[in-house]
Parts: C-alpha cells; structure tokens; sequence
C-alpha cells in the first residue's frame, strides 16, 4: 500500500515530505526520516528493508567480533601464554603496527612486560630464550614450516620449502666454501680501496659523512660483482643505482602485504592512499633482476674469479639445476641478503663506537698497533689478531641486529613445545631477535655497549658481571639446516671494512645522528642517515 501511495506521490509531482507527513500519520518517525533519504529514488519500503539489513548486519558483526574477542583472550588453546589482551582480541593491531613501523619496538615493549613467552595475537608467540632457537629452527626434530605470504617467492632459498631448500642451498655452496671465500679476497678488497678514496675526499672537505650511504654503496656494488661480475657502481658515482632504490621500498612494502593478506577488503579501501612507488617497487625490483640474469647468462666474466651465479649454473640443465626464474629469484635475494645487512651491521657498530668513547678508544689502539700499514689489512690478519674488534662486532649484532624481528615458522597439526610451553596446532612462533638481545633476563646492563661480555674467560668467571649472561639467545644468522649460508663472508667483509676505516679515520659522531639508534623497522631497519666528521690520522 505504501509503495502504490509513493507511486502516486510521484507521478503528482508531490512533495514526499508533505504527502507523508498530511496523508500517513500513522507512519513512524523513522520511516518518515527514512522517506528524505531514499537510496536512489527507491520506494520507502526498499530503503526501510536495506536500512534494517544494514543495521542487522552491523549488530551481527559486532557479536561475532566480541564472541571470538572473548573466545581468543579465555579460552583459546594459547591462551596460558601472557600478552596483550588489546591484540590477541584484534589482531588488526598487529597489522597496523608493522606498517607503521613500530612492530618490533612493540614486541620488545611486551616482553619487557609479560616475560620471556608473549602472544602478540590470536595465533603468534614469540620468545626470547636461546631454547626457544633449538626449538623452532634447531636440528634434531621435523623443521616447521616458513610463514609465507603473498609476497614469498617460494622459488628463493628464503621461502622454499625443504626439498627446493636443500637444492637451491647445494646450487649455493661452493661460492661459499672456503675456496671461493679465499678467491673473493682481491674483489674486496678492491672495493674497500675506493671506499676509504671517497671517504679520504670527504675527510678533507671537511663536511660530514653519510656513513650509512657509503657502506651501502660500498656493500652493494661489492655483492654485485661477487653475484654477477658487474658492480652497481654506487662507489663511482656516489649516487644508489635506480635498482637499489627499489629494494629499500620493497622492504617497506612487506608489511603492506601482510596487511593485504590479513584484511584484504580494508587493504583495498586504503590501497589509493599508499605511495604509487612502494606498490611498484617489488615488480621494479624483479623486472631488474630479470634483466640482470639474462645479462649474465649472455656474457662472460673478464675476470678469472668465478662469481656465484657461475656457482648457480655448476648443475643447470640437471635434475638439481636452476631454471630461469629460480635464478632470478634468488639472485635477488642474494643482493638483499648479501648486501644490506651487512652495511646495517657497520652503521650500527660505527654508531656504538662513536657512543662509546672509551670502547673506540681501545678497539682503534688495538687496530693500529697491530696493524702496521694498510697492506696488513687482509682475511687472515683481521681474523686472527683482533680479537677485541670482533668483540665489538658481536656486541653490535647483540645491540643493533641486522634483522630486528623473529622469523616467524608454523607449527605443524600436533602441539609442541617451545622452551617448556606447550604450543598448540597452526601456531605461529618465533624468537624475537631485538627483545631477546636488550632483556635484563639475557644480559647484564643490556643497553649498554660493552663489548667484553664476549670475553671468552667470563664465561668462566663467576666474580665477572657478564658470567650469567645468556651469549647463545644472541644468533644473528639464525641455527639449524636453514641458517645463512653467507654467515663467513659477511664476517669477513665487516672486518676488513671496519678495521679500515678504524685505521685509516678519526671519526666524531655529529650532533644529528646523536639519536640514530631510535628507528623504525620493517623487517629490516629503516635507517636514517648517519652523519659523522672523518678526518684522516696523522701518521
């Protein structure tokens, strides 16, 4: 009767409001308030049917959001483990921290809080004990499975599963045997020649020094050569080569995607607000390794040494080769891994030193007394005789690691247990790298900088302040079957780097870069620039 009466109304060319109001009393206000906003000129009846649906959905979506709050905080097979009530009852939270950025600086907030076991969300433990790494990536049980999302290429040895892992890894191993790290030596060392050049030319302009540039530039155009026989040529031009850029936008792009994985309605509601060139930058990145390959594939080193896409190919056309995408897959990987960390690990070294005058002090004696000239600077020296440098270098790692977060596995269809908790089913878990370093449970004073911790005599010393501390939770190149396959070079190129700079520089840590450990991160740092004065020593 209602719909006949607004047809009428209409074709009248009446006004809806006075026809409701003069010939409906009866009507209720609502209908009535409904009759001013009728969706696209529907009938009142449509728009009161849609309304109510609307509503009804609204209520329903709240009770199932409380429902399964109630159910994640008190009754959850985890929820014996402490954390968050906030989180566990709206994982959103977790979500929107990491794009943010403040994910891990989150998680080391509730360690600090709950204890040595967090539950950050509905199905996510981390831990901070070093059983937790025997647990979760040791030998000696079934490995869990890698948490991937939708941006794991499950053609790296990252995200592979175990059968393409032991493949890609065997594919990997003689560049990073102890052959090919001794033929590596010349490679870069010439690098580390034109780095300590530029920096000698920055020392006497007497402007501060973006250290964090210059490592990078140095790290990438070396992994490059290694990788592929061809530099990026950050060190010539003194500028990030367009490729490199892309990497540092496709790192912050990680947290997006698990985002998008998570809620992908509301990812699509915010997708127009996020910077064009972070959705684009992981296809950039790719589309250059692609290209990449294929120019290596084409051409063939001018220099003797083999480099590891040479090691790639050792078996291709075999059952155990690598075809063409799984190359570029990991040859991607390769310049991530290989590269970024490692500058991140100088930057953060460089920086405690400059933090800590007494401790640079002592390691910089330590370098030029034994150190006679630069000549002396090689893989063998730097690895035998500076004993309080390395210190120093796993005091950094302790304090800035290089992958701040916990690399999440899943647990499998039957519980486990991880550092004497029991973990249900499904179970995201991990051992939270930065919260387990900078915890009062592991360390003695953890957020200072004092590199004698690593003294292999306290650990047999009950009078020394640092005999209980926990050194074995510190594992910045993970454990187990899928630990870093590049774990000496990277130590080998942090040496020579580090004791060069130590023997060649004075170094003062600017007023700007006073604060530089306060970062973001996103699965790796976000790293500002790192501003210091150079001046070359007198001899």
């Amino acid at each position: 009767m209602l719909c006949i009466m607004h047809l009428y109304m209409t074709r009248s060319q009446m006004k809806p409001e006075i026809f409701i109001y003069s010939r409906q009393p009866q009507l209720s206000r609502t209908r009535s308030l409904l009759a001013h906003f009728q969706i696209f000129s529907l009938p009142v009846c449509t728009t009161f049917a849609m309304f109510t649906a609307v509503v009804l959905f609204v209520v329903l979506y709240l009770l199932y959001t409380a429902i399964s709050a109630v159910w994640a905080i008190f009754l959850h097979p985890l929820h014996h483990i402490p954390g968050p009530k906030l989180w566990i009852a709206f994982p959103i939270m977790r979500y929107l921290s990491h794009v943010r950025g403040r994910l891990d600086a989150d998680i080391r907030t509730f360690h600090d809080k709950y204890g040595e076991a967090v539950r950050f969300g509905p199905d996510e433990v981390s831990f901070i004990t070093a059983q937790a790494w025997k647990d979760i990536y040791g030998h000696g049980h079934k490995q869990l499975s890698k948490v991937r999302s939708s941006g794991s290429n499950p053609m790296d040895i990252i995200s592979a599963g175990d059968a393409n892992h032991a493949r890609y890894r065997k594919a990997l191993s003689h560049a990073f045997s102890a052959k090919g790290l001794q033929a590596q030596e010349p490679v870069i060392l010439e690098y580390l020649n034109k780095l300590t050049e530029r920096l000698c030319d920055a020392a006497e302009s007497q402007m501060p020094v973006d250290l964090v540039k210059w490592y990078n530039l140095t790290t990438f155009d070396l992994i490059g050569d290694l990788a592929f026989g061809e530099s990026f040529g950050g060190l010539d031009s003194s500028h990030y080569h367009h490729w490199v850029s892309t990497i540092f936008d496709s790192i912050r792009l990680i947290g997006f995607i698990k985002f998008k994985d998570a809620y992908p309605l509301v990812f699509k509601a915010l997708a127009p607000f996020i910077p064009k060139q972070l959705m684009e930058s992981r296809t950039k990145q790719l589309d250059h390794s692609r290209a990449t390959v294929k120019n290596r594939l084409q051409s063939q080193r001018s220099r003797g040494q083999a480099d590891f896409m040479e090691s790639m190919l050792r078996h291709r056309g075999e059952a155990a080769g690598l075809n063409d995408e799984e190359l570029v897959a990991n040859a991607s990987i390769l310049i991530i891994a290989g590269s970024e960390t490692t500058a991140t690990l100088l930057s953060g070294v460089t920086f405690w030193l400059l933090k800590t005058p007494d401790v640079l002090e002592k390691v910089t004696n330590e370098v030029r007394s034994i150190m006679l000239s630069e000549a002396d600077i090689t893989f063998n020296n730097v690895t035998a005789n500076l004993p309080y440098m390395h210190a120093c270098i796993n005091e950094a790692f302790r304090m800035y690691p290089p992958v701040p977060t916990g690399l999440q596995r899943v647990t499998s269809s039957t519980p486990i247990e991880v550092s004497g908790y029991r973990i249900a089913p499904n179970t995201k878990v991990s051992v939270h790298q930065t919260s387990a370093y900078w915890s009062s449970k592991n360390f003695y004073e953890p957020d200072r900088f004092i590199p004698d911790r690593w003294f292999p005599e306290v650990k047999n010393d009950p009078s020394s302040p640092f005999y209980l501390d926990n050194r074995d939770v510190v594992q910045p190149f993970s454990v187990g079957p899928r630990n870093c396959l590049g774990k000496n070079l990277a130590y080998n190129e942090m040496r020579l780097i580090l004791a060069r700079v130590l023997w060649k520089f004075d170094l003062e840590l600017c007023e700007e870069s006073q604060a530089w450990s306060d970062q973001n991160s996103y699965t790796l740092w976000d790293k500002p620039p790192l501003m210091c004065m150079l001046r070359t020593r007198a001899h």
